[in-house]
This record gives C-alpha cells, structure tokens and sequence, in this order.
C-alpha cells in the first residue's frame, strides 16, 4: 500500500513463521509468487533482528546457508532499546488483557513492537501471535497444497497495528 499524499511505501515485516516455510517445497512456489504480488504492489519486505537469531537457531550448514541467503533479500529493523523498551510494554498490554505471557514469545513481542513503532504490516500465518484488538487484519490469503497426499491451507495474514487501541489501553495502565 502506497500513501498516495507522501508517495512512501509501506513496510511488511516478515513473522519468522513465514519463512520457516520457505523450505517446504510443496507450498513455496505459491509463497513466492504472494511475495512477488507485495512487490509489484510497492510493499517493501522487511524482517526485524530477531528474525535472523529465530531462523539460525539450531540451524544445520545447508539451512544456515539457505537462510543467510533468503534473509539477504530483506530490509533489516535492528533492535535498540527503544525496541526492546515498546516491546515490554506490549508485554505488559497483553498481561492487562489477560493473555498469557508464556503464549507469545518474546520475538513475537518485538516483532510486533517493531510494526508498531514502524507503521508496518505484519504478515504471519499465526494471527494468535498478534492479538485482536491490538493488531488487525488488513488482508488474508490462502494457498492450497498437498502434503503427504493430504489437502492442507496455510491462511496468511497481513495485520495492521492498532494505534489508538494501543494508546488508549497504554494510557490506562496501573
């Protein structure tokens, strides 16, 4: 999405979740092709720091290599302490909501710390990782393939982070 006023182009920060299926051949070619669709609509595609240590954890030569090679394709968010310090108060955003804070890692915090600080989209394929009414959705997708002789659907999700939601809930904290 392009903000035709500005003329700048919207961010879409990658959840790790999307590229971990990067690797399943049954499904990427239409992954790829949902990628080239956010290009040619002038998204530009973007991960945060954390992403890099979430795809390289525990990672063999040849998926390290991969990796390496599919993250040089996006623009980086790094992590400071402005980051960290968003991050910890969605945190405490989601304890006021009651969601548990084992529920949502603390990568999934930062990620979504990031889009908000940013103004970027999101896109996952684990919505429960952005919580409603903080994040909603902007767009949804669904692509169909087979595995092991079964029809299966991966349902991404482009999110949008919720400002005044987030302000208003903020400004009312203990």
């Amino acid at each position: 999405m392009r903000n035709e006023a500005t003329n700048i182009f919207q961010d879409i920060i990658f959840d790790t979740c999307i590229l971990n299926y990067n690797g399943n051949q049954q499904i990427f070619p239409q992954l790829n092709n949902y990628y080239l669709d956010l290009l040619n609509r002038k998204f530009i595609l973007t991960i945060s720091e954390i992403t890099i240590f979430e795809l390289l954890q525990d990672a063999t030569v040849k998926k390290e290599t991969s990796a390496i090679h599919i993250l040089s394709f996006f623009k980086t968010y790094q992590i400071n302490s402005r980051l960290l310090t968003a991050a910890a108060q969605l945190s405490t955003l989601y304890k006021e909501e009651k969601i548990p804070n084992q529920q949502i890692s603390t990568a999934d915090k930062i990620i979504g710390a990031t889009a908000i600080l940013t103004g970027s989209l999101i896109l996952t394929a684990d919505v429960n990782d952005f919580p409603r009414p903080f994040f909603q959705e902007a767009e949804e997708r669904h692509l169909f393939y087979k595995n092991k002789n079964r029809s299966k659907m991966l349902f991404l999700q482009l999110l949008r982070p919720n400002p005044s939601i987030i302000a208003e809930r903020f400004s009312r904290r203990p």
